[in-house]
């Protein structure tokens, strides 16, 4: 029963995304994980392995319909709109307050045992996060100007993705300040 729950509890976080995507326009599941990736890929992901059993439920269910049915040679790609209950559905999502996020951070747990084993391991760590968390923000400021060219867009769908964009860009930032500060310390509790 907990693995049912949990399955359940991880499509109820998928739906509103799928649900958003399809809002904007048809598309088949491969296009929907690809924008995903391509959009919110820097505070949200979904795996092609949830992406399609919910789907599957959110047709069930009458949220979303096939447009297109596949051909002879081309099975898979099947492409879904939005229904007139799946946007009611959205909607009423979207008025809802956010739930509040939990965190699971296996760099921090290892930072809070670091005593426990080598505060070089903690630095190593420490140290290619700090390294991922630039590489991760030199992404978006390239997607950035890519998209939006360096500019705060006017129009509301996109100044929304561009909000979006700048709070990873804020969250990287502050992430790699805190890991050169943890690393000083770090370095110098050992001196």
């Amino acid at each position: 029963m907990p693995m049912r729950a949990k399955a359940s509890q991880r499509q109820n976080r998928t739906r509103p995304a799928i649900l958003g995507v399809l809002a904007r326009c048809p598309a088949t599941g491969y296009e929907i994980r690809r924008h995903i990736a391509g959009t919110l890929g820097h505070f949200w992901q979904e795996s092609m392995g949830q992406l399609y059993p919910t789907l599957a439920a959110l047709a069930r269910e009458g949220l979303i319909r096939v447009v297109d049915k596949p051909s002879r040679d081309d099975r898979k790609r099947i492409r879904y709109t939005l229904t007139r209950a799946g946007r009611a559905t959205l909607e009423a999502w979207l008025a809802q307050p956010p739930a509040r996020p939990i965190e699971r951070n296996e760099m921090l747990l290892k930072l809070f045992f670091a005593d426990l084993g080598r505060l070089d391991d903690a630095e190593r760590h420490l140290a290619a996060r700090l390294a991922d968390v630039r590489e991760q923000r030199e992404a978006l400021q390239t997607r950035e100007r890519e998209v939006f060219g360096g500019r705060e867009p006017r129009k509301p769908e996109l100044l929304l993705g561009w909000l979006t964009l700048q709070y990873g860009l804020a969250v990287f930032a502050a992430q790699m300040k805190w890991c050169e500060s943890v690393l000083d310390r770090l370095r110098r509790v050992e001196a």
